[in-house]
């Protein structure tokens, strides 16, 4: 009996501790947390159920834009003509105003629908930035020659610049940049400000440059001397006429020394062995090629055939050549002969080495090539030019660029071929990237208010005895 009262005295408390935590708070605790996590549970498998529910996610941003380039390769497969020819002035400027009514639009009177928050929201911007990204790196990676008959060029990938696949991805790109633009365009405050700067910026970027294209014109203009030309072609031959006309005065080409170089006699390539570049003959030099060391005795810039060597000449075909002296290291050979790249009018000079290998002279690169030309307009007094590759005089709303000449006659080319470019819509992108510049600098400037203001803040929260007094 005493032993039956012990026992009952010793359990009984143990009993109830496991009758509060099985019925108690921590037994409530565990059960909540079961019914929680099987609540979750059921929530993401509805999610991955229904996947088209709003709000749209990655998932979907990302699967509609993988669905618009499929869009625009089926289109590519399935019309007559690879590409899309962007219309001219007036269409593409009604194209565009149309475009921008229709974001204002849908801004205006769906703003607060699901389908708009999303074009407008981040997922939206993240996939159509991708997906022209993606484009442009097919255009930076796969050559745009435009040639038919593979699966590349029926996609598109081989044109990607008027190819379906990019205007459905500037499309897509133009409305998610236009509704974020109007969402942020209101409050107009300084907040506000810079975002709306980058991203309308941009968007006028993209916009200019595509609309543009239909407006856009290269054309080529053949010049001779002592020629006036008042028209261009294009890229089939057909003939433009210019509201100016352009005379060549001159054509002059500034070029680099001539280099020297051991050659294969068999294969025409450089031997084998040589590396970091072939050294520039200048008179007085001494360098090494393998195992020859070369002293340059003379050098001409620009010179005549006379008997077994060269003369200084100013005649037209005259070549650069240069008197050298070859030593094998060995000393055991040597030669003294002259080198000329040679031109239309001159056969080159090369000398000629053990095993097959020879001396010559590479042709003299191109630094700068120039024409000096008259222009003639209708309304202003002719003007002298100088064209460049990279100066180009505006004239009647043409740009004049310096593009190619008569490589077979080299700096002696009596033809002057040039590039003239008309791109109404230049402005434009100009003002987009102004806008872009003001943006990021507005940004900067706004960025450092907010920072003072928060080290002014964090000053007078500090205590007096950090600001020098005491206690």
């Amino acid at each position: 009996m005493f032993l039956f009262s012990l026992l009952k005295c010793i359990f009984k408390p143990l009993k109830n501790s496991l009758h509060w935590i099985i019925s108690g708070p921590i037994y409530k605790h565990l059960q909540d947390q079961i019914v929680m996590a099987g609540k979750k549970k059921n929530s993401s498998s509805e999610v991955v159920r229904k996947m088209w529910t709003h709000p749209w996610r990655y998932r979907e941003s990302f699967l509609v834009a993988f669905l618009l380039m499929f869009a625009g390769v089926l289109i590519e497969m399935f019309t007559a003509s690879p590409g899309i020819s962007v219309p001219g002035f007036p269409a593409n400027m009604f194209a565009g105003m149309t475009f921008i009514a229709t974001l204002a639009f849908l801004h205006i009177f769906y703003g607060k629908s699901n389908f708009v928050k999303w074009l407008s929201g981040v997922p939206a911007a993240i996939s159509s930035i991708t997906l022209f990204s993606f484009a442009a790196l097919i255009l930076g990676l796969l050559p745009q020659n435009g040639e038919s008959g593979s699966l590349l060029s029926a996609a598109g990938f081989t044109h990607v610049k008027n190819s379906w696949v990019i205007v459905m991805a500037q499309i897509y790109l133009l409305t998610s940049l236009g509704l974020v633009s109007l969402r942020r365009s209101t409050p107009l405050n300084t907040k506000n400000a810079g975002f709306l700067l980058n991203h309308a910026g941009l968007w006028i970027v993209i916009a200019g440059a595509s609309l543009g294209t239909g407006d856009l014109q290269r054309l080529k203009m053949d010049l001779h001397a002592g020629e006036t030309i008042w028209y261009a072609y294009d890229n089939q031959k057909r003939n433009y006429e210019l509201p100016f006309a352009v005379r060549l005065d001159s054509f002059h080409i500034d070029q680099y020394p001539p280099k020297a170089g051991i050659f294969d006699g068999r294969t025409g390539r450089i031997a084998e062995g040589i590396s970091g570049g072939l050294p520039h003959i200048y008179e007085g030099d001494m360098f090494t090629l393998l195992d020859y060391r070369i002293t340059v005795e003379e050098f001409l810039p620009s010179a005549w055939p006379a008997g077994d060597g060269f003369t200084k000449s100013d005649e037209t075909g005259s070549p650069p050549a240069a008197r050298v002296t070859v030593t094998s290291q060995n000393g055991r050979e040597s030669h003294t002969g002259w080198l000329s790249c040679g031109s239309f009018l001159v056969n080159p000079s090369y000398i000629i080495l053990d095993n097959g290998m020879v001396l010559a002279m590479t042709e003299p690169r191109p630094e700068r090539y120039r024409s000096d030309v008259r222009i003639y307009t209708k309304e202003k007094e002719p003007r002298d030019e100088v064209i460049e590759v990279n100066a180009p005089p505006r004239v009647e709303g043409w740009r004049l660029y310096q593009y190619s000449y008569d490589t077979s006659r080299g700096r002696w080319s009596e033809l002057s071929v040039l590039e003239i470019v008309r791109d109404p819509w230049l402005p434009v992108v100009y003002t987009g990237i102004m806008m872009l510049l003001a943006g990021a600098l507005y940004i900067l400037w706004l960025g450092r208010g907010i920072k003072k203001e928060e080290l002014d803040d964090n000053n007078m929260n500090r205590p007096l005895s950090g600001r020098g007094f005491e206690d």
